[in-house]
């Protein structure tokens, strides 16, 4: 794997990890679905640069 792969993958995670947080903490409904359409986003770059 090349460096771009794994940035994209860290960042992935952290995307994941911010978007749980905030659903735990109750943000507005808005907020939390563009997170995971961000982290959506990243996923599929990431496979992308994976596959590549």
């Amino acid at each position: 794997m090349d460096a771009l792969t794994l940035s994209l993958i860290a960042l992935t995670a952290m995307m994941l990890v911010t978007t749980l947080l905030a659903y735990r903490q109750g943000n507005e409904k808005r907020d939390i679905g563009l997170l995971g359409v961000l982290t959506g986003v990243f996923g599929v770059s990431t496979l992308v640069a994976a596959l590549g």
